[in-house]
């Protein structure tokens, strides 16, 4: 046997090692909590929806007129109109243009609009 089998190891360097994994072990956990108390007390910015009692209100039924901007202005905007009876559900940019979802007695339809020009395509319409 030899002499250095029998003698205690050095193990500075070892505890050294574990104290500052344990002192990594604390701040990383302090972190994390405190990154989820931040996010629970935040308060979430949501874009804001008219709402009535029953929930959303869509806008009045009619002429809806959408101008050009004044950078693309080459020809006055044509007036949008829909048929009467016909309600518009939700607005959607698609593009350069708006996805208009409308509901009426025949279905619902999904309205392409330029609004450069104000013309309109039909892109999708649902049986009755």
């Amino acid at each position: 046997m030899s002499e250095t089998g029998n003698q205690p190891q050095n193990l500075r360097g070892l505890k050294a090692l574990v104290g500052i994994m344990g002192v990594l072990i604390v701040i990383g956990t302090t972190v994390v909590v405190g990154t989820i108390i931040h996010r629970l007390y935040t308060k979430f910015l949501a874009p804001s929806t008219v709402q009535n009692a029953q929930g959303f209100a869509p806008p009045p039924p009619g002429p809806v007129a959408i101008p050009a901007p004044p950078a693309m202005a080459t020809a006055p905007a044509q007036p949008f109109t829909l048929p009467k009876g016909t309600q518009i559900e939700s607005i959607a940019p698609a593009g350069a243009g708006l996805a208009i979802l409308t509901t009426s007695a025949t279905g619902q339809t999904v309205l392409l609009l330029d609004p450069a020009s104000g013309k309109t395509s039909l892109a999708v319409q649902s049986a009755p």
